[in-house]
């Protein structure tokens, strides 16, 4: 966040101002192009998921996408992070990443025992 506020800084507002560019449009501008480079780095990831059929790994992301979403939009509603909030969040978010490490073995596992029964 500070590298993006740096940047922006560094950007001469003033002349971005002058053809009609405002600090939040340039925010939006910037945002965009977080959201369209992550789904390019995302794409080629799912397109493997899909071709391997891996339901279980793409709806772990899912979940573990809706879980954020719900935990910001419960610290929007109640105002501020706190103490015992950051803790659940941090413990919740180790659990999602030891059940994913779960899904990802489990995956191994079964595509070994398939290429073996091929062979």
């Amino acid at each position: 966040m500070k590298a993006m506020i740096y940047f922006i800084e560094n950007i001469r507002l003033l002349q971005l101002e002058s053809i009609g560019i405002s600090k939040e449009a340039l925010f939006i501008i910037i945002i965009f192009i977080g959201i369209v480079g992550s789904y390019c780095l995302l794409r080629p990831v799912t397109s493997i998921l899909l071709s391997i059929q891996s339901e279980r790994l793409i709806s772990y992301l899912l979940s573990g996408l809706v879980f954020i979403v719900l935990f910001f939009l419960f610290v929007m509603i109640f105002g501020e992070i706190q103490y015992l909030t950051y803790q659940l969040l941090k413990v919740a978010l180790q659990g999602l990443a030891l059940f994913g490490l779960l899904l990802c073995v489990i995956q191994l596992i079964e595509y070994v025992i398939r290429m073996i029964k091929k062979a």
